[in-house]
């Protein structure tokens, strides 16, 4: 792999910027009752150079006010749907990390980047794997997506920690004509999205966390 230092300095001052750029829904991170962070994130229906697909753009900052961790996250992906792109940047305490990963068939290939050091490693991949993380909720759009009426097994990789989840996602109609997704499994939970798709509402009641559309 190609030293990754131009690449991070890059990142140390643009991390930052696009953590506050306006996007066009805003969430509210509670857990346990209490607001623990905000999100905000823009649903694309086309990825870059307008090929066919959706683009998810988020940031997230941790605590919403002089926040000492701030997320930057894009997603884009395929009309099939297959993950196309996914770039995760990670500030916290001064230091940049920035994880890279990508879809090749039955293969995920991701690269962890921080100061002074890269790495990579490959993950069984394919058309039930999803890409999520603790922190970037919007990221569960693409749950969303997959379900079906009668439940679809998926695999949820997060790659910031490692860390797989095998659940289920089983969608219905939702008020407003959204759409309500029951996740069950080692992810188990509920979340709403709303005519375009977009998350509205997720809850996690095992880890009293509840993702509300901010208003």
């Amino acid at each position: 792999m190609r030293s990754a230092a131009p690449y991070l300095v890059m990142m140390l001052h643009v991390l930052p910027a696009v953590a506050q750029q306006p996007l066009e829904t805003k969430l509210v991170i509670q857990q346990g009752g209490r607001e623990t962070g905000r999100e905000e994130f823009t649903l694309r229906q086309s990825r870059g150079r307008d090929l066919p697909g959706t683009t998810i753009i988020a940031a997230a900052r941790y605590p919403a006010s002089a926040p000492t961790t701030q997320l930057a996250a894009t997603l884009e992906r395929t009309p099939e749907p297959a993950l196309a792109k996914f770039q995760l940047d990670v500030e916290s305490a001064g230091a940049v990390t920035v994880i890279l990963a990508a879809g090749s068939g039955a293969r995920l290939i991701v690269r962890t980047v921080a100061k002074g050091s890269e790495s990579g490693r490959e993950l069984p991949g394919g058309p039930d794997v999803v890409l999520l993380d603790d922190a970037v909720y919007s990221l569960y759009t693409a749950v969303a997506d997959l379900a079906t009426p009668a439940g679809r097994p998926l695999t949820a990789i997060f790659p910031r920690t490692g860390r797989r989840a095998s659940f289920s996602a089983r969608r219905e109609p939702g008020p407003n004509g959204g759409t309500k997704v029951t996740l069950a499994g080692d992810i188990s939970g509920s979340l709403l999205t709303d005519t375009q798709g977009r998350l509205e509402r997720l809850e996690f009641p095992g880890q009293g966390i509840l993702v509300t559309r901010a208003q």
